[in-house]
């Protein structure tokens, strides 16, 4: 594809002078881009084909694609064992959009969702989506301040939750005057009787009110309105329109990447849904692509081990998603068999860095017959950017741009784009996935697209010769010491090869001006280690540079704290040891 037909097919947006108020509008214009053929300068496009993004919405380029997999299995409840099948699932969306209509939901309006992963999750998801209104998803994990905040700052009238939430939503609810409906999945006669409305009942819609006419316009109108995690900050409502979805779906499955079957024979590939759908990772690699390949995913709620390899062993899964403490758990768990992992043709594994060492663990335990791949991707760009190649796996690298999509590499010094093998700095993308902008923040959304449409990822990397891309640290994690800078990802792979410790999390400690910040280790032991803190000093030492070495200290902890995706929630061991040291 040439370059003019590449500009096409790409959204720059512009950065507007006017407050971001809606989450469908908001005005855009192309800018020259740099060659993506100009290798020398360092900006590196795929090496794959673009491909030709369908301008269709999202709900109808997954209920097309479903149709020759209408008798097949979609989704199945892991705990109660309901399922629908692929036709059913779209008629539930029919019937769920008619009856959000009778409700007076229409364009413009947004919903919020409440849920941990259940089938009911998705249908929710695209019903919204295929009569024009936003869904903003949020986490079920929040108490409800936080769902509060989340649903006041994207405007939501009514919101979808599931009962074992529905105490939190609830007193959230008190919270927002503008919500006018509270659907329940699950919800029982009590609830009813209380003024809630029955997800199931209204699934028994006629489907009459569905709005056909309804004009989605896919490159401006906002499909989904997640929050990014808030580890660097207080989140921000994620604009991403039907295109950024579709567009991201459509370069997964290009023949380099995927490693899905046709789904159209007897065999069908198997997912399962445990990472949160409210989370950009479950949504759009897991819930999405399972639909839209004809797949089957069983959902689970939560992760709980003994459940989990149930599940492994009932269902056997083909294809699966994981986050680093999952993969740490199959790697490691005695609990976890070689053959549990035998119908497992993929791993995939992203949402936080992973060491060479943990994968090492996991090829060893089940061998090479699994392909496994990472990938790079964020809240903001829907959510993929790179992700290993089927032909070629280098480890500890998170693969290479996917097709329509555009890398460099920004020292942090000099602002200057560095060649391939020319260092470490900022990493940055552009694509037709990079989101619209933040929802009613202007000015976050210009500190993180330029005016060249460039997105700054916040994550420190570093390119090979074959475009492979290494994710070293995330920008504001880096640990400066004397001027130096440490990744503490990089000493938590090293202490993680040590054979007694089950997590580990390394910090910034402040020290003295002099020298500004020292490394700090949280470790978690495996049960019954006798591992001495002096061990793992004396053995980290061994292998660093001076200022990499842990003068901040170590110390034994219970759990390291993580988000619901695996990242490390490097605030918290922070105050944790500052709290210990003013005690």
């Amino acid at each position: 594809m040439g370059v003019s037909r590449f500009l096409s097919a790409v959204r720059l947006p512009i950065l507007p002078r006017l407050a971001l108020s809606s989450p469908h509008v908001l005005p855009r214009v192309l800018r020259p881009l740099a060659s993506p053929r100009n290798y020398c300068s360092g900006v590196i496009r795929s090496p794959f084909d673009d491909v030709e993004i369908p301008e269709v919405s999202l709900s109808q380029y997954v209920f097309e694609a479903q149709e020759p997999y209408a008798g097949k299995p979609a989704m199945v409840d892991g705990i109660s064992g309901a399922s629908y099948t692929h036709g059913e699932f779209r008629e539930q969306c029919h019937q769920l959009g008619s009856a959000l209509t009778r409700l007076d939901v229409t364009k413009g309006d947004v919903v919020g969702l409440v849920s941990p992963n259940c089938p009911e999750f998705p249908v929710t998801f695209f019903a919204v989506a295929s009569i024009g209104a936003t869904i903003t998803t949020v986490s079920s994990a929040y108490l409800a301040d936080g769902i509060a905040t989340q649903l006041v700052n994207s405007g939501s009238s009514v919101v979808v939750a599931h009962k074992g939430v529905l105490a939190a939503v609830v007193e959230a609810c008190k919270q927002c005057p503008k919500v006018r409906h509270v659907i329940v999945i699950h919800a029982t006669p009590d609830d009813e009787k209380a003024g809630l409305l029955s997800f199931h009942k209204l699934l028994k819609d006629d489907g009459k009110r569905f709005p056909h006419s309804v004009k989605i316009n896919p490159k401006e109108d906002v499909a989904v309105l997640p929050y990014s995690s808030g580890t660097t900050g207080l989140p921000k409502g994620v604009m991403l329109t039907h295109y950024n979805l579709v567009a991201n779906l459509h370069q997964l499955q290009h023949k380099e990447i995927s490693t899905l079957g046709d789904n159209l024979g007897e065999d069908q590939e198997v997912f399962l849904g445990i990472l949160p759908y409210f989370h950009i990772y479950g949504m759009v690699p897991c819930m999405a692509m399972s639909l839209l390949s004809g797949s089957k995913t069983v959902t689970l709620p939560l992760f709980k081990s003994e459940l989990y390899v149930k599940i492994l062993e009932k269902y056997k899964i083909t294809y699966l998603h994981t986050v680093p403490p999952i993969l740490d758990f199959l790697a490691n768990s005695d609990m976890v068999k070689h053959e549990h992992l035998k119908p497992t043709h993929t791993v995939l594994c992203g949402a936080a860095p992973i060491g060479p060492t943990l994968i090492s663990e996991l090829l060893k335990k089940f061998g090479t017959k699994i392909y496994f791949q990472e990938g790079f991707g964020m809240t903001e760009t829907s959510p993929v950017t790179h992700v290993t190649p089927k032909t070629k796996f280098v480890m500890g690298s998170t693969g290479v741009a996917i097709p329509n999509t555009l890398t460099k590499i920004v020292d942090l010094n000099t602002g200057q784009t560095l060649p391939p093998n020319g260092g470490e700095g900022e990493l940055c993308v552009k694509g037709p996935q990079v989101m619209k902008g933040y929802f009613n923040n202007e000015e976050a959304t210009r500190a993180t697209i330029d005016l060249e449409g460039w997105l700054h990822t916040g994550d420190i990397a570093k390119m090979d010769g074959d475009r492979n891309v290494f994710i070293v640290d995330r920008l504001k994690e880096l640990i400066k010491v004397k001027g130096l800078q440490v990744a503490p990802a990089e000493l938590e792979d090293l202490i993680r090869q040590l054979p007694d410790v089950a997590d580990v999390g390394v910090v910034g400690m402040p020290v003295d001006h002099a020298s500004g910040e020292a490394p700090r280790a949280f470790v978690v032991l495996t049960p019954g280690s006798q591992l001495s803190l002096k061990t793992i000093e004396n053995f980290v030492e061994c292998k660093v540079a001076p200022h990499k070495k842990l003068s901040g200290g170590l110390e034994y902890v219970e759990a390291i704290p993580r988000s619901p995706t695996g990242k490390i929630l490097r605030r918290e061991l922070k105050a944790m040891a500052l709290s210990r040291m003013t005690q």
